[in-house]
C-alpha cells in the first residue's frame, strides 16, 4: 500500500443501506403504519435523542405511543435494504488488504440488528455507532474517536458518505473523502470526488491503494 491506505470507512444510512434518509423514508412511515400521530418533527427530536443513546429503542417507540413488543425492532428493519454493489465492493477492497469500518448515526439497537440480518459483520470490522458513542456526525469529536479506536491515521482513511457536511469534517482532519450515491450538490457546495454507484467507488478506492 504505497499511499499507506489502511482503512476504507462506510456511512451506513445512504452508502452501506439505500435509504438515505432513513426517518423520513422509512421510520415515519413506520410509525404511521403503527398509528403514531405525533408530527414529524417530534418524532425526529425523539429519533435524536435514541441515536445519541439518551434512550432505547423501547424507551423510543413507547415515547412515540407504540405499545412495544420483543420483535417490533425486527420489524422496523426489514425496511432497510442493501444498496446494490456494495457486497462486491466490500470483497474487493478487502481482497486488496485494506479494512472495512463503518461509522454511522444510528440506534445502538437498530444498527445491531441490521448488520447480523444483512451478515455484514464478517467484512465489515468495525462498527462506530453513534447510540454507542454518544455523539453524531459531523461532529469532529465522533471522527476523533473513531480514528483512536481503529488506531489510524486520517490520511490513512477513506471515508464515503452521502451528506456534505459530514465529509467536509473528514476532509477537515485529513482523510480522503469521496461523495457517494446519486445526490445533486446544493448551489454553491464544493465539489467533492463522486461516485454514483459500488462500482465507481471501488475505481477510486483502488486508484488511493
Amino acid at each position: 500500500m504505497a499511499d499507506g491506505l489502511e482503512y476504507v470507512v462506510l456511512d451506513a444510512m445512504g452508502v452501506i443501506y439505500r435509504a438515505g434518509d432513513d426517518v423520513g423514508e422509512l421510520l415515519i412511515p413506520f410509525l404511521r403504519s403503527k398509528g403514531c400521530t405525533k408530527s414529524a418533527g417530534e418524532i425526529e427530536a425523539l429519533y435524536l435523542e435514541c441515536s445519541l443513546g439518551n434512550m432505547t429503542s423501547r424507551e423510543f417507540w413507547e415515547a412515540c405511543g407504540i405499545p412495544y413488543h420483543e420483535q417490533l425492532d425486527e420489524e422496523y428493519i426489514q425496511g432497510h435494504t442493501l444498496t446494490d454493489g456494495l457486497t462486491e465492493f466490500l470483497a474487493a477492497v478487502r481482497s486488496r488488504g485494506i479494512r472495512i469500518a463503518c461509522l454511522s448515526n444510528d440506534v445502538r439497537e437498530w444498527s445491531v440488528l441490521l448488520r447480523k440480518r444483512h451478515g455484514l459483520e464478517r467484512d465489515i470490522e468495525h462498527w462506530l455507532i453513534s447510540g454507542d458513542l454518544g455523539v453524531r456526525k459531523p461532529d469532529v469529536e465522533i471522527y476523533r474517536i473513531m480514528l483512536d479506536k481503529l488506531g489510524v491515521k486520517p490520511w490513512a482513511c477513506a471515508f464515503l458518505d452521502d451528506r456534505m457536511p459530514n465529509l467536509r469534517v473528514a476532509r477537515e482532519l485529513g482523510m480522503r473523502v469521496l461523495q457517494f450515491g446519486n445526490r445533486t450538490p446544493d448551489a454553491g457546495e464544493e465539489s467533492l470526488d463522486h461516485a454514483a454507484t459500488f462500482e465507481e467507488a471501488k475505481k477510486y478506492i483502488l486508484d488511493w491503494i
